[in-house]
């Protein structure tokens, strides 16, 4: 019971919340743990897979004269080594590369910072997550709005004391700095803290997490059968071993190249792998799994990761399940682990209850879809429910088209870290933004335009937008740091040409620049004051991850 709970658990990590785990669950019956008997998940247990919490200190540069010389001694010992390193390696910009270190630190563009983050659980080298960044408490730094943290070094910490304890980086980070100008949760206000942001993919783990599987009682020959078992299952032509016993109660894990970016769902698929690979035993199997989808109250979700790993002699007995699109749940269950199992016969089916708005696996259906963009029948789906009415289907088709680098989405990167997207859209405008680790603002829709009467002031007075009716253009004021005065731009009624014109850095009358434009932050905070009062005609929304869309 404990092993078929443990598996559930797993399961629920790697995939979240589903409409089939909402409900209270039912009670697990005997026959259901025999079922699941066998299993790698059933005799070992996983080691190594937790997320792991780095923490150092380092600086934010181009602020505007927003931040301070106050640094503690300790840490200013540490900084005065971390600078003259990454200043000898020419990490640093132009700008800050005349200044001894001294005047580094003091200097009113730049403030000392604790950087903490949390390396995801079976992260590889190269997996990027989000950092945050504060401003060290009795420092008088007073925004870090607009600020760029330089290539920083993070080390694992003791979770209570906080103090370092790995001899090497665990992770870099490095990035503009993101401030949340309102709550993630939509529509609910909050006090912003100027002095706290977060580095949007910032984080990059610097070698792979060691995951491995401890036998609950040590057997060499057990070690040895999973070993070969998870290598006759997953290894590849060009891949090293995937599975490598150590002794008599250690395998460690590496992740297949078919599974890069997957590495949860490959734990996953693992942890649920019959230890008998005979294919009479296997077919016992399936017949047994068959029995228990019939049922209301079937863990689908568990069911799906065991047809996965018997792999595609299970394939003609999802067929006629994910062929009845009806049968709701199991239909939907047995196409994504066909889908899966890389049988395209399957997307036909998805396709289905994807487009079906009566379906009650739509939305997952759709989210399933958005990862076959280059399929032709796949494309042509996902272009069709952006025409949907449901804003949140249409967003989803939008990043399976962006994933497949679509020519039907137009994308434009920003000098300030970021990215605009335009997806068409026949139903309600949308402006969308993505507060991950790969920042960006969506329009969805054709055209969309400001109203002709607008009126914005940001609260510190740096920005402010005007247009009476009858205008031509939509006036910007620019305050520039350091008492440098005022910039005056115009921009079109366009809500992209807008966004860009605020992006854009600002130049003297010789074409140097002499400042950043406004940050993503700066801009996201705009836009939602803009839409929050109809003066951009648009629904607003934030995301900071995908699953956002099937909640």
């Amino acid at each position: 019971m404990y092993r078929y709970l443990t598996l559930i658990l797993l399961i629920s990590m790697v995939y979240g919340c589903t409409p089939s785990s909402r409900t209270a669950p039912e009670p697990i019956k005997a026959d259901e743990d025999r079922i699941f008997e066998g299993t790698v998940g059933s005799i070992c247990e996983l080691v190594g897979y937790q997320a792991v919490k780095v923490q150092g200190y380092s600086l934010v540069i181009g602020l505007a004269g927003t931040g301070s010389s106050g640094c503690p001694a300790p840490v200013k010992e540490y900084m005065e080594q971390n600078l003259r390193r990454l200043k000898d390696q020419g990490f640093l910009p132009p700008a800050y590369m005349h200044l001894t270190i001294d005047k580094l630190i003091d200097h009113s563009s730049t403030a000392v910072v604790r950087v903490s983050g949390m390396v995801p659980a079976g992260s590889l080298k190269g997996d990027r997550f989000d950092v945050e960044v504060t401003a060290l408490e009795g420092t008088q730094t007073t925004s870090l709005e607009g600020g760029r943290l330089v290539r920083s070094q993070l080390q694992i910490v003791v979770p209570r004391g906080g103090r370092a304890v790995a001899a090497r980086p665990t992770a870099l980070a490095k990035g503009h700095i993101f401030i949340n100008p309102f709550s993630l949760k939509q529509g609910e206000a909050r006090k912003v803290d100027p002095r706290r942001g977060i580095v949007l993919g910032g984080g990059r783990a610097t070698y792979d997490s060691r995951i491995r599987l401890s036998l609950l009682r040590p057997d060499y020959r057990k070690a040895q059968l999973i070993q070969n078992r998870i290598n006759s299952r997953f290894q590849g032509p060009d891949d090293n071993k995937i599975a490598e016993a150590t002794g008599r109660s250690s395998i460690i894990l590496r992740a297949p190249n078919a599974y890069r970016g997957r590495y949860s769902h490959f734990i996953s698929l693992v942890w649920g792998l019959y230890l008998q690979g005979s294919p009479g035993y296997q077919e016992r199997k399936l017949m047994e799994l068959m029995e228990l989808a019939r049922r209301p109250e079937a863990d689908f979700e568990a069911i799906s990761l065991a047809w996965e790993g018997i792999g595609r002699l299970a394939l003609p007995k999802l067929y006629p399940i994910y062929q009845d699109i009806s049968s709701g749940k199991a239909a939907y269950y047995a196409a994504r682990s066909a889908l899966n199992l890389e049988d395209r016969k399957a997307i036909d089916a998805m396709i289905k209850m994807a487009l079906d708005d009566t379906h009650p696996y739509q939305m997952l259906a759709a989210k399933s879809l958005s990862e076959y963009p280059n399929d032709i029948r796949g494309r042509g789906a996902l272009l069709q429910l952006l025409k949907k009415d449901n804003y949140r289907l249409r967003l989803l088709a939008y990043e399976g088209l962006r994933k497949g680098k679509d020519i039907a989405i137009r994308s434009s990167r920003l000098g300030e870290g970021f990215t605009i997207d335009e997806a068409p859209g026949a139903g309600e405008p949308i402006v969308a933004v993505w507060a991950t680790k790969d920042p960006r603002i969506v329009i969805l829709g054709e055209n969309l335009k400001c109203r002709n009467n607008l009126f914005y002031s940001s609260a510190d007075e740096k920005v402010t937008l005007n247009a009476r009716p009858g205008d031509a253009n939509i006036g910007i004021n620019l305050k520039m740091p350091r008492n440098m005065g005022y910039v005056s731009r115009k921009s079109s009624f366009e809500v992209v040409k807008l966004i860009k014109e605020l992006a854009r850095p600002v130049e003297n009358k010789e074409g140097k620049v002499i400042g950043p434009g406004l940050c993503f932050s700066e801009i996201v905070g705009i836009l939602y004051a803009l839409c929050k009062d109809d003066m951009i005609p648009a629904r607003f929304t934030l995301h900071r991850i995908t699953e956002d869309l099937t909640g």
